[in-house]
């Protein structure tokens, strides 16, 4: 890996230390003291010196008053969060920066800071800035150009527990730019403490590229009695049915039309979060040749113990990004290590890709200009290795590309979740590894058959289902749910409400897109915003494979009544499976019925290599012990770990087209509906393995395209 290392510069070079006291509007009381320091990052004694770095510390009990108001000033996108002091969580708009660059100039007046020559209109540099106290900002910018280097700011804030933080309006982060702005972060290390406590904050239009970066972002303990909910007025946590938790994001990027490209760099988060999207639209995040990381805590969850419950699958539960609102995100050259899930879509696109070396990358920005153009000093691969899924689509209309990228994942490589439409494109040899033997598993979202708390806008806290293997489909002529009325509660809506919106299927996401050395995929797609609405079908999603090996099976078990809360919230799910080129499959391909499985039932399933029963009785056994009929919130963990049963219900079809060389090797029964074979492709059914394509069955044996004219 070839990137800039950057240095820790607290430990570094001489510093003149700048305590901030007290502060009002401006009204700093200052006190110098000086002192000698010499080390390496490793302990050794520093060959060179480094440059004077001026220290600016706001202690955890200095007197501060908000000085910017986010909303009558227009910097904050999202503007429906709380404004009423007296309510749990204060004032979300009220800013208290401790650096305020405001249309092209430093305001003192409103810096606690105040008169330094540390900052100047268009630079901060060598800056050593720690902001101790909740809710006090590090370093903001609205409508400007600028640039921070070879500085660390760091929000050491470790008792905040999100009461008095908001990562939607960027209260409390270290860096936040807002508006017709372009900021520019370099050879600079981040560090955010505390619940919703971001490393960085891109909001409104603005841009902003981090280069030879290190970020992280720790979290914290959330207050007690804080009740999780998809409500943003008070989410400082991501709603449990996502299967995810956590109290921290890295960064977030907001508003419309707003980018942020992240090149050499070092980012990272406890848990919840790397790089976020939301509540916005047209969004454009680019990571090149970054370390993306998910680090874990040993912190508690929760202050009343709601979530001390032991994730099995991981200790560092969360997501690499989220992709919203039609965000284009693109990543080249990334190495991602994730608890659960690399990515999130509910109505985005996303490249995988690799850099290679002497090569130039145009990386675009949200206006369709090119934001950074990157060239590539060796060769690096797009790699993705997570603890548990690779992949979550639930929303919206997505489309994924994996482009010669590396996917380990130790359990389902990507899962589709009833109510959007979603494409995805494996190609020019792509290696794919789902520890479980799952490439693509299609199922009905989990939100369906969890009840929601509209008095308290929260999901319910007991997911639930009928016992044993469904057999019954869901009534496509389902009434709408009354849970429908929601929609209208989170206009807008933002990433982690779980927002559903009908489906335009001749508008299904399709082809591929991929960057030729200029820039990322574009894409359409996104939510409308709302919460659990009725029937959302039919959907509509594929699966293309080119010049690529796979082994690993692919099943659609959407359209089953789990229990009664299911009636109108889930429908049917198309999926079209596409080879072409020299592709290989290995695997089963089948409509199925599922259930909620058990740690112990997935650890079972694993280690007995069962991607699916295709025997009525066997499955009815294993449900018996291993399924997961009810589970708690603290049991997030358990959201999307479903066993299957070779059946279909007619709302969960499958079809299937080779063309060029393709071969599929059908290893396992599978079960579609229609089989299309065209040029030189084959499909090769292995022994004692049944094929079965729309009511006729295929014993073993190899079939060509004048087997299926």
């Amino acid at each position: 890996m070839k990137f800039k290392q950057v240095k820790r510069f607290l430990a570094l070079g001489v510093i003149a230390a700048m305590i901030i006291s007290a502060a009002g509007c401006g009204n700093a009381t200052n006190t110098a003291d000086t002192s000698a320091v010499q080390e390496s990052t490793d302990g050794t004694d520093a060959q060179e010196p480094a440059a004077e770095k001026t220290e600016i510390t706001v202690a955890k009990d200095a007197e501060t008053a908000p000085t910017v108001n986010g909303l009558d000033d227009e910097l904050c996108s999202w503007t429906t969060g709380g404004t009423d002091a007296s309510a749990k969580g204060g004032d979300d708009y009220s800013f208290t920066p401790v650096i305020y660059i405001n249309e092209g100039a430093y305001d003192a007046e409103k810096s606690v800071a105040g008169e330094t020559e540390a900052v100047t209109d268009t630079e901060t540099s060598n800056l050593a800035l720690t902001v101790e106290k909740e809710a006090v900002n590090g370093i903001m910018v609205n409508q400007s150009d600028y640039t921070i280097s070879d500085s660390v700011i760091t929000i050491a804030a470790a008792d905040a527990d999100g009461s008095a933080t908001c990562d939607f309006s960027g209260l409390g982060a270290a860096i936040a730019v807002y508006g017709d702005s372009d900021l520019t972060v370099k050879n600079t290390e981040i560090n955010a403490d505390g619940v919703a406590n971001l490393a960085l904050f891109t909001d409104s239009g603005a841009s902003a590229l981090l280069d030879s970066v290190t970020l992280h972002s720790d979290g914290g303990t959330l207050y007690e009695n804080y009740v999780n909910s998809p409500d943003q007025t008070t989410m400082v946590a991501p709603p449990w049915i996502l299967g995810i938790m956590g109290t921290s994001r890295g960064t977030n990027l907001e508003g419309d039309d707003s980018t942020m490209t992240v090149i050499d760099s070092d980012t990272s988060a406890s848990n919840w979060a790397v790089l976020s999207t939301d509540a916005g639209s047209n969004m454009y995040l680019n990571v090149v040749n970054t370390d993306m990381t998910l680090t874990g805590t040993d912190d508690p969850m929760q202050a009343d113990g709601a979530f001390d419950t032991e994730n099995p699958y991981t200790k560092r539960t969360g997501y690499g990004t989220y992709a919203i609102g039609d965000a284009q995100e693109t990543f080249l050259g990334t190495r991602m290590n994730v608890g659960t899930y690399a990515t999130i879509f509910t109505g985005g696109t996303g490249y995988y890709g690799n850099l290679k070396a002497g090569e130039s990358y145009d990386l675009k920005a949200a206006d369709g200009s090119t934001h950074y153009t990157y060239t590539a000093e060796s060769d690096e691969q797009t790699v993705i290795n997570s603890d548990t899924f690779g992949f979550m689509a639930h929303q919206g209309t997505n489309e994924v590309t994996i482009d010669g990228a590396v996917v380990n994942s130790e359990y389902t490589d990507f899962l589709i979740k009833s109510g959007n439409d979603t494409t995805i494109n494996v190609q020019n040899g792509a290696q794919l590894h789902a520890g479980n033997g799952i490439l693509l598993q299609l199922m009905d979202n989990d939100d369906s058959t969890t009840d929601f708390d509209a008095e308290n806008m929260a999901f319910g806290k007991i997911h639930e289902e009928y016992e044993g293997f469904p057999t019954e489909a869901v009534s496509v002529e389902a009434e709408e749910s009354d849970d429908a009325g929601l929609r209208d509660v989170l206009v807008g809506g933002g990433q982690e409400a779980d927002l559903e919106a009908p489906a335009d299927a001749e508008n299904a996401a399709e082809g591929e897109n991929a960057p030729d050395g200029e820039g990322g995929p574009d894409g359409e797609g996104g939510p409308e915003g709302g919460m659990m609405p009725a029937a959302t079908g039919p959907n509509y999603s594929t699966y293309n494979v080119t010049d690529t090996d796979l082994t690993g099976s692919i099943y659609n078990g959407i359209g089953w009544k789990a229990n009664d809360l299911s009636d109108g919230k889930v429908r049917q799910m198309y999926l079209d499976v596409n080879l072409s080129g020299t592709s290989t499959l290995n695997g089963a391909i089948a409509s199925t019925s599922v259930i909620h499985a058990t740690y112990d039932g997935e650890q079972y399933l694993k280690e007995n290599g069962i991607t699916a029963f295709d025997n009525d009785e066997e499955a009815a056994a294993f449900a018996q012990q291993y399924q997961n009929t009810s589970f708690s919130q603290a049991e997030y963990f358990d959201i999307g770990q479903v066993a299957n049963l070779v059946k279909s219900n007619g709302l969960n079809d499958i079809n299937v087209t080779l063309a060029d060389s393709a071969v599929w090797t059908v290893s396992d029964t599978s079960l579609i509906k229609s089989l299309s074979i065209s040029g030189d492709a084959q499909v090769v059914v292995e022994d004692s393995v049944t094929l079965t394509v729309d009511g006729t069955a295929y014993e073993a044996g190899t079939y060509t395209a004048a087997d299926f004219q």
